[in-house]
């Protein structure tokens, strides 16, 4: 099926975005892709889980897909690199060696070894990843968002799950590189409203305090104080007579709705959970940070981002396999484990939707400096509950790991599949700064066998 996707895209742009997705559906229709076909667009909202909730693992720089999720145990050497495979809990899905922990979790997750989108420098494929559009600007590092984040889309169309929480929570925050000012994390042409609320660094000793200083409450200022506060500017306002005004007023009733919501300030409380489960998602602050997007979820945020590095930690063009083997690997194998293993153990997998991913995968030959440069001809994703299918591999790379050889898939079908999950249509339109109609999704299908 995925086969006449990749071979059918060189047609399918030439088409307007409507008769495209027509055109694709048809076309899918007659090989194995009658269930999206026929049903469309309503049809697949009517039959989505009403409270999922989404939370998503960006490693930043781009993360090798031979030492992760696509080993190549057979390539020559300068390709396979210098670590084994091993066997994991799902029949005949091998792994790289470092991830011991999520191999026996492998029955819980898919594989995506087929994904591309082709540009290979940060920024684009940044943007293209964070906000499922291609940034425009080539050659810079300081690019701008140009569309609605991820997040920033599901607080916009879901909003949160229970009333009075953040929608859209980035955790430690929404990927503004302080020595790049690169924002995909954020709102865009949606507003200040659909901004993500962000954590704020994490300890990573799991025996020390944390807290969201947003949340705190200035010395003297008590909830009951702030109530009155609130009161008082309620019956000072005049009505409001711009929509600038309206927005500041509506900002000021969210802080202070967020101010006052002590579920909110529980969800951030770590030590509310027991030191032995602290301990086991892992002493640093990407175990930290899934263990509290795991009780961010409970507490009714809709959408977490959890960024696993500071600078592009993944960006290994130099010492990719001392840097993954020591700093990278063990960290995110213990978060990401221990997350799909306590969703599943308090049976919230199943509503709960878990997309481990970087911008691009690397080079398939390993350079001068045993590191692997920027590659986006093919990289690999986990997909992991959501009620999707787990326990298998889609499509495959080739021979080196370098481009796709079954089952090409563009990043905007990963997408369509998350916002299916999600119970948002991808066709939905916004309007940008100057009132042009830009839909959510400039292409892209639900991945139909990751579809229960």
């Amino acid at each position: 099926m995925n086969r006449w996707r990749f071979n059918l895209e060189p047609v399918a742009r030439c088409l307007t975005a409507q008769t495209r997705r027509t055109f694709l559906r048809a076309a899918l229709a007659g090989v194995g892709g009658a269930a999206i076909a026929r049903d469309g667009p309503a049809a697949l909202l009517a039959r989505r889980r009403p409270d999922t909730a989404c939370i998503v693992f960006f490693l930043d720089g781009g993360p090798s897909h031979f030492e992760t999720f696509d080993p190549k145990p057979n390539a020559p050497a300068d390709i396979r690199g210098e670590f084994a495979s091993i066997a994991t809990s799902a029949s005949g899905v091998r792994i790289g060696e470092h991830l011991p922990l999520l191999a026996r979790q492998a029955h819980r997750y898919s594989l995506i070894r087929s994904l591309y989108h082709g540009n290979p420098s940060h920024a684009e494929a940044e943007h293209q990843m964070l906000t499922g559009w291609m940034g425009s600007r080539p050659g810079t590092a300081r690019a701008v968002i140009e569309k609605p984040s991820l997040g920033s889309i599901v607080s916009r169309l879901r909003g949160p799950r229970r009333s009075g929480m953040p929608g859209y929570v980035a955790v430690p925050w929404s990927f503004h590189h302080a020595y790049r000012g690169s924002p995909f994390g954020a709102a865009a042409y949606l507003g200040p409203r659909h901004e993500p609320f962000e954590s704020g660094h994490l300890p990573s000793s799991p025996a020390a305090p944390f807290r969201v200083t947003t949340l705190q409450l200035q010395e003297g200022v008590s909830g009951q104080r702030l109530r009155s506060r609130r009161e008082l500017l309620e019956h000072s306002r005049a009505s409001a007579s711009s929509s600038a005004i309206r927005e500041q007023r509506d900002l000021t009733d969210q802080g202070m709705e967020l101010l006052l919501n002590d579920r909110l300030r529980d969800g951030f409380d770590l030590s509310r959970e027991p030191r032995f489960l602290r301990d086991r998602y892992g002493t640093h602050e990407w175990g930290q940070g899934a263990l509290l997007s795991r009780r961010l979820v409970d507490a009714g945020v809709t959408f977490i981002m959890l960024q696993c590095g500071l600078r592009q930690d993944w960006d290994t063009h130099r010492d990719n396999f001392a840097q993954m083997k020591r700093d990278l690997l063990p960290p995110l194998d213990r978060a990401v484990s221990a997350l799909i293993e306590d969703l599943q153990a308090r049976g919230m997998l199943e509503q709960t939707l878990v997309l481990v991913m970087g911008e691009f995968g690397r080079t398939p030959l390993v350079n001068r400096n045993a590191g692997r440069d920027h590659w986006a001809s093919v990289f690999s994703v986990l997909v992991a509950g959501g009620g999707l299918k787990g326990g298998q591999v889609i499509g495959s790379s080739d021979r080196r790991g370098a481009y796709p050889r079954e089952g090409a898939l563009h990043a905007h079908d990963l997408f369509a599949t998350m916002y299916h999950v999600l119970g948002i249509d991808p066709t939905t339109m916004f309007h940008d700064q100057q009132g042009r109609p830009i839909p959510v999704l400039p292409r892209g299908l639900p991945i139909t066998e990751l579809l229960a």
